[in-house]
């Protein structure tokens, strides 16, 4: 629901808009001179203004600076007859958000008021971030010093300030949306929006929705007008997370956003046009994806203008404890614990894992870690996947025939023995090969392997 205040002298226009857009779940009020309306607008808390550019007792220009001094995110939609174009193109320049011409319909006028609603949302979530970004997103104060990582800091730092497409690639966990937050709040549009969307959670048909819109009534559940995910990071960026998971058909859509910079909404023939930067993220090898037909090569080369590798933890062992401690130092003061400390034997008990699940998988056992410990972090704190007892298993062995065996053979022979003892999950199945998901999934390609519940999942 928002808060909105209409400023009209024509009482049953004020009466028919108030009308509707209560019927729409919204709260407002009318009033029909400026003075009345400054009143308002110092006392009440406001998302939109809806006001005649002739306001009785002012104008549109003295309207508008006494929004901004009351509140610089509030949004104002200008009506007008087009006869008093001059007045409305002024109001524009000096910050009213849209105009709607005189006579309207009220669908007409409430759809404005949504993409208002949807911009200013955006906009004040992206300065609740930008509070933050300060600490989170400087490249000098990012940790980590193994030589691979530092390197992919070295391009960041100059990739930042161009438009160009980015990509980032690395199993799950490294990083990858602190990588593309780094790299918006380091460029041009870091006063803009940075939009986050994870192409894996959503089914295709959704996704579609939810990158470029819709309209009222587009499909079955759409009740409402819906701005689209580029269309909200117009003149900042977006971060598709999962690229690899997107269907062709949206692959395609994209395409088309990165060539020409438009799109439409569904259920719409009015093209829209966007300055967005795309920023994409996989953990799949897309070089794979594209050679079985998953992914659209032209796609693909529009993504891969600045390439970045993130190394896994594993090999950032210079960096673990340093995460550790960063970790400790949020969790803690999280959970109004003093816990400062970790034993030397934790410590050690931390480098000497293999960390599959990354970064993301060493906070998750700090966190714990620090709900478990009294005064410092114990070994006992750590609790790792390796802690678990299992029983001892028999050395393997294989049965090479007088005439020879393919190595590849064995392999394939080896994944898929992993993936019916782990019921087709690929990641359980990654780990009892001791391998990462990602050469798990290249492997699994390279031998042609499938599994029909796989395609029931997508």
């Amino acid at each position: 629901m928002a808060n909105i205040l209409l400023i009209d002298s024509d009482g049953k226009l004020r009466d028919r808009t108030i009308h509707f857009f209560t019927g729409s779940g919204h709260k407002i009020e009318g009033v029909d001179d400026f003075n009345r309306a400054l009143d308002f607008i110092q006392k009440q808390p406001l998302d939109v203004v809806i006001s005649d550019v002739h306001v009785p007792g002012g104008n549109i220009l003295s309207l508008l600076r006494s929004i901004r001094e009351r509140d610089s995110e509030i949004m104002l939609i200008v009506t007008s007859p087009i006869e008093e174009v001059s007045s409305v193109i002024q109001a524009i320049k000096e910050g009213a958000f849209d105009f709607v011409r005189k006579p309207f319909n009220q669908g007409e006028l409430y759809v404005k008021v949504e993409k208002a609603l949807e911009i200013r949302h955006l906009s004040l979530e992206a300065q609740h971030l930008r509070g933050q970004q300060n600490l989170i997103y400087k490249t000098h104060e990012v940790i980590g010093e193994s030589p691979h990582f530092r390197e992919v800091l070295t391009v960041i730092e100059k990739v930042s300030m161009s438009d160009s497409s980015v990509i980032v690639l690395g199993e799950t966990g490294t990083g990858k949306e602190l990588i593309a937050g780094l790299i918006h709040y380091n460029s041009l549009r870091a006063g803009k929006a940075f939009v986050r969307v994870n192409c894996a959670a959503l089914p295709d048909d959704l996704l579609e929705s939810e990158l470029f819109g819709h309209e009222k009534g587009a499909f079955t559940g759409a009740e409402k007008l819906r701005i689209g995910r580029f269309e909200q990071a117009d003149g900042g960026t977006i971060f598709l997370d999962e690229i690899a998971d997107m269907s062709l058909k949206t692959q395609a859509k994209v395409l088309r956003v990165l060539q020409e910079q438009t799109f439409e909404r569904l259920g719409s023939s009015r093209t829209k046009q966007v300055n967005v930067r795309v920023i994409s993220a996989t953990n799949k090898i897309l070089e794979d994806e594209i050679s079985t037909g998953n992914f659209r090569q032209d796609l693909f080369y529009r993504l891969n203008v600045i390439r970045l590798d993130l190394p896994p933890l594993r090999e950032r062992r210079e960096d673990i404890l340093k995460l550790t401690r960063f970790f400790m130092l949020r969790y803690s003061t999280k959970m109004n614990k003093k816990i400062h400390k970790i034993h030397l034997l934790a410590e050690e008990k931390l480098l000497a894992y293999n960390w599959p699940g990354n970064i993301r998988e060493l906070e998750n056992i700090v966190e714990r870690a620090i709900i478990m410990a009294v005064e410092e972090i114990s070994p006992e704190d750590i609790y790792l996947p390796s802690d678990r007892k299992t029983a001892s298993s028999p050395p393997v062995e294989f049965f090479i025939p007088q005439e020879g065996v393919s190595l590849e053979d064995i392999e394939k022979k080896a994944i898929l023995q992993a993936l019916e003892k782990c019921l087709w999950v690929q990641k359980d199945a990654a780990r009892l090969l001791k391998i990462s998901p990602r050469t798990l999934n290249y492997k699994i390609s390279k031998h042609n392997i499938g599994y029909d519940g796989w395609k029931k999942n997508l």
